[in-house]
């Protein structure tokens, strides 16, 4: 590990509507939940948030969902790996009366010591990118 990071305010809004935003582009809702994925790695079974500490694979093919966790682990500080992390979203549209309801789509969050990075959508890299 090299290091933990916080998303500011500012980073967590940002990563919010640019996830809502590729979700529009696949199905428009009124509202979406976004949950983060908690991956496994198949051959030793560890589990982890930050998909690069438990895969160096570019597409992480040794690894699975194992379960999702609530936005609001967002918050939370997050250990760096070789000073980055990587998120796997969960966009699901949230239908009117509250539950979850089905995937729209996976979005991955990319992070460094000065928190959000870029964020990309399944089919596409580098949807948005902090400036340098």
């Amino acid at each position: 590990m090299t290091g933990t990071v916080r998303l500011s305010a500012n980073d967590i809004r940002q990563l919010r509507n640019v996830a809502e935003q590729i979700a529009q582009g696949e199905r428009v809702a009124s509202r979406y939940t976004i949950e983060i994925a908690e991956r496994f790695h198949l051959t030793t079974g560890r589990t982890a948030l930050n998909i690069l500490a438990i895969s160096d694979d570019p597409d992480w093919a040794d690894t699975d969902l194992n379960t999702t966790h609530p936005w609001s682990r967002i918050h939370e500080r997050h250990e760096l790996v070789n000073g980055r992390a990587l998120f796997d979203l969960y966009v699901y549209e949230r239908p009117p009366f509250g539950e979850t309801g089905d995937l729209v789509c996976c979005d991955q969050a990319e992070l460094d010591a000065r928190g959000l990075a870029a964020i990309h959508a399944d089919s596409a890299k580098d949807i948005w990118r902090r400036l340098a």
